[in-house]
């Protein structure tokens, strides 16, 4: 077991004895050749075969991407079985139900198959057999799960101030490689999609914060204004203190992942123990989260499924606080090499059967109950229809949308701003902010779910002033600017539940061709014609929001 009190020293003893909820991580064995003895300068040490790191790294993430961990689908059950309302039990039935889809048809868990990250503690007596470097391997091996598994390239590298394109790949990835004491190798890989990035936040404070109710004013805010756009049900994590702000924000992501759940509780004793888990602060969080009114997505109790609150050493003139969630996806694997041979986490690879042992056999037909909502028709009866919608309904869409997210937004404005007409494919259609997965050989799409809808909220006056986007789709809150668009265009926002693309590409969407800008990847127009697509009217044509309460 590593000694020490610091960062390094917790990480480590996180990595190689990881919990999860209080319980150790159960792990299965891969085919692959277990490390080989050697001797250094006296010293037995271990030297992995050539490539192992590349198919630990190509295994992990094409697992992590369509199963959950042990455990998760059981909280999601759970969050079902209390969920306060109609919206939130439908949000929740789909969450399950989109793990069986992942399962059975192998598409991700989320279109937003996310950033890559690697937190590893390598021992100093494993050696490395790799002449590329033991990041690289690990960058090959996400590459490959990328390419292989049909995952979506989100990633943008620049190009100058404001040109990016697209690196087909996923690259680069996010890698710490920290040293630790022995022959093992210990991994947390990760996948983390924008929505539930953009929540992560970093704050200076004062010593003054850490007094009770100063505290718990501090959480009552962050808890107001989580809001719903990464997908909840959450875990929402807090990091306090840490030598640097560097430390202090990758203590929240990994506490996030669960990696310091074996963490000592507070201590009455004087003796500093170093890092904790505040349990105490972790109930009053799940507490202010379920009266915070947010939900799981269209409001409820279930915003947060847990929380994970992390004290750590800190400077006595500096606090640095973290604070972010990870999203109801919870994408995460733990893996280890070692002596024995390679180990990743065994991830919960038959979601149905444990739907089935809680009563339920993981199929969705909420959606097939609602008021049903067509899109097909004149311009003139999709307004009629869409002015008769009122904010707090669910509704069942089915028919033609148009999906455009920030690229193509981007692309719109500019045509307007020139003086230029919309293309004729972008006006008086439905628009869904999303960009899908690779679709599977023979099938009409990939994972396919909303992205976050605030983000176009900026271009939504210009261009339902020149006859689009009367009608659109997407996840989460939305702003002022779309509030008042609405009301004066006659439009509507409809809230798609986040979180359950593998269920919605494989059951909803019928078809699927590209429209325009095929060189902008996932981020091209395309029409898609959807079936059954559950959708809670969140902005009407007067300008009410569901959300206004919560907020």
């Amino acid at each position: 077991m590593p000694a020490g009190t610091g960062f390094g020293a917790a990480l480590a003893r996180a990595l190689l004895e990881p919990f999860d909820d209080g319980r150790p991580v159960a792990f299965r064995r891969l085919a692959l050749p277990a490390p080989r003895a050697a001797r250094l300068e006296g010293r037995e040490c271990l030297v992995p075969a050539d490539g192992t790191l590349r198919e630990l790294a190509r295994e992990a993430f094409l697992e992590l991407g369509r199963f959950l961990p042990q455990g998760r689908l059981e909280a999601l059950l759970a969050a079902r079985a209390s969920a306060s309302t109609e919206g939130e039990r439908l949000v929740l039935d789909a969450l399950a139900a989109n793990a069986v889809a992942a399962a059975e048809t192998g598409l991700p868990l989320c279109q937003d198959t996310g950033v890559a990250s690697i937190h590893a503690v390598r021992g100093e007596r494993f050696l490395s057999a790799s002449e590329r470097g033991e990041e690289a391997e690990l960058e090959l091996g996400v590459a490959d799960a990328w390419r292989s598994g049909g995952f979506r390239s989100s990633l943008v590298t620049p190009r100058n101030l404001s040109d990016e394109s697209d690196p087909g790949d996923n690259l680069p990835a996010s890698v710490s490689i920290r040293p630790a004491v022995g022959d093992s190798y210990a991994f947390l890989f990760a996948a983390k999609g924008g929505g539930s990035s953009n929540k992560a936040a970093l704050r200076q404070e004062t010593r003054a914060l850490l007094e009770p109710e100063v505290f718990d004013a501090f959480l009552r805010d962050l808890v107001e204004k989580l809001g719903v756009a990464a997908c909840p049900p959450y875990r929402i994590a807090v990091a306090l203190g840490g030598v640097s702000p560097e430390e202090t924000l990758e203590a929240m992501k990994l506490a996030a992942a669960g990696a310091f759940d074996a963490l000592p509780a507070a201590s009455a004793s004087e003796s500093p123990v170093g890092a904790l888990r505040l349990r105490d602060a972790e109930a009053r969080i799940l507490e202010l989260a379920s009266g915070s009114g947010w939900g799981a997505q269209f409001g409820g109790s279930r915003l947060a499924l847990d929380a994970r609150v992390v004290r750590l050493p800190r400077h006595a003139a500096s606090l640095h606080v973290a604070t972010g969630v990870s999203c109801a996806a919870h994408r995460r694997a733990f893996a280890r090499v070692d002596r024995e041979g390679v180990f990743l986490e065994a991830l919960e690879r038959d979601p149905g059967a444990v739907l089935a042992r809680a009563g339920s056999g993981g199929s969705f037909s909420a959606a097939l109950a609602l008021p049903r909502l067509e899109l097909s028709g004149t311009p003139a009866e999709l307004a009629a229809r869409v002015r008769a919608l009122r904010a707090g309904q669910l509704v069942s869409v089915s028919g033609p949308l148009v999906l455009a997210r920030d690229a193509a937004h981007a692309r719109l404005a500019a045509l307007l701003s020139r003086g230029e007409a919309l293309p004729a494919w972008a006006l008086g259609a439905p628009i869904l902010y999303a960009g899908p997965s690779e679709p599977s050989p023979g099938a009409p799409a990939g994972a396919l779910g909303p992205t976050t809808a605030k983000r176009m909220d900026g271009y939504l006056e210009t261009l339902m002033a020149a006859g689009a986007s009367l009608l659109t789709l997407g996840k989460g809150e939305r702003t002022e600017a779309c509030l008042s668009a609405c009301a004066r265009h006659g439009g509507a926002y409809l809230a798609v539940p986040g979180g359950a693309a593998a269920l919605f590409g494989s059951r909803c969407v019928e078809s699927m061709e590209t429209l325009a800008w095929p060189e902008l990847g996932m981020e091209a127009a395309r029409r898609v014609v959807v079936r059954n697509l559950p959708a809670l009217v969140a902005v009407d044509s007067r300008g009410a929001d569901v959300y206004a309460r919560a907020r």
